[in-house]
């Protein structure tokens, strides 16, 4: 009967030894980050300067989607998320944008962020994140990209080129 029982008592102990906690992923974990943008006014590039009703939308494979939470918004700073299946992300910025029979309207303005992607393992429960480094923006070219059609947007500058959080700007706009 003593037998049993340490036996018992050793496949337990083995069993308890051998559990990992949850595979839950806590919502304090870190996750991929966005890229924050903040507007600036051209003529005083320490000045922020809120950009009437902006709509944003990412371009892939010659589709416009939106980025449902920046549709039609007055704001002077943006979170956008970057692809991870490239190392470019394209933008169409509308000023003034409104859409009237699935028509969109409104001053727009291209923009090309180029970065390199760097897988982060953070556990088994909860997976990679990317994070992103080298963040430089494009300069339009007309012989890539086509005749512009927009040009509320004076210029940019990268304030920050490595993106691992959203605590803080990364891309200035001037307009």
């Amino acid at each position: 009967m003593k037998i049993h029982f340490y036996i018992y008592l050793i496949i337990s102990f083995s069993l308890l030894v051998a559990c990992e906690k949850d595979d839950i992923c806590a919502e304090a974990t870190p996750t991929t980050p966005q890229l924050v943008i903040t507007f600036k006014d051209a003529n005083n590039i320490n000045e922020s300067k809120a950009v009437e009703s902006l709509a944003v939308y990412a371009i892939e494979n010659n589709e416009l989607i939106p980025i449902e939470t920046i549709n039609g918004i007055n704001t002077d700073s943006i979170a956008i998320p970057l692809r991870n299946d490239i190392g470019i992300s394209n933008f169409k910025f509308y000023k003034n944008h409104s859409q009237v029979d699935g028509v969109i309207e409104g001053d727009e303005n291209h923009i090309y962020i180029d970065y390199n992607t760097v897988q982060i393992f953070i556990s088994r429960a909860c997976g990679f994140i990317n994070n992103y480094v080298d963040l430089s923006v494009l300069n339009y070219d007309p012989n890539i990209f086509g005749t512009p059609e927009g040009n509320w947007i004076s210029g940019y500058e990268v304030i920050n080129p490595i993106l691992e959080n959203e605590n803080q700007a990364h891309v200035n706009i001037f307009h």
